[in-house]
């Protein structure tokens, strides 16, 4: 299998679980990162933003990230719109310390260890965009 295929297949596969990841935070309380997410983005908005409006506004953005990364259409966008939000998954580390520890800093919580789970995703990330960028000329997808 070459490298061109694998690439293919993790940025298939990344934008599956996004896609889906999405699609789950537009039907209230079925995605379990819910009430994560929400007070999360309570935080860093100051609480502007309602709950219910956060969730279906990050459920967008994941279903819109997903959609760029099966379809492999605008590359750069949706690789820029992932790595904001990977910022944004890695926040409740620092500001939700007693949901994501049981010890800080190194005994992690169910959640704490769901979201140290995306650094694999920020890997994947990275591969796709170096990939990207020393075959600009070349698809991905041919």
């Amino acid at each position: 299998m070459s490298l061109k295929t694998v690439i293919k297949l993790m940025q298939i596969s990344l934008g599956l679980i996004f896609f889906w990841y999405g699609i789950l935070k537009l039907f209230d309380g079925v995605s379990p990162a819910q009430e994560l997410a929400t007070t999360t983005i309570s935080i860093l908005s100051l609480h502007m933003i309602s709950a219910e409006l956060s969730i279906k506004l990050l459920g967008i953005f994941e279903i819109l990230i997903g959609l760029g990364f099966i379809f492999g259409i605008y590359i750069r966008v949706t690789l820029l719109l992932f790595f904001v939000h990977m910022i944004g998954t890695f926040t409740p580390l620092f500001i939700l310390t007693d949901v994501s520890f049981t010890q800080a800093p190194y005994a992690f919580t169910l959640v704490g260890q769901y979201i140290m789970k995306n650094i694999v995703f920020v890997l994947a990330g990275m591969c796709i965009y170096y990939f990207n960028k020393e075959n600009k000329n070349e698809k991905i997808y041919s």
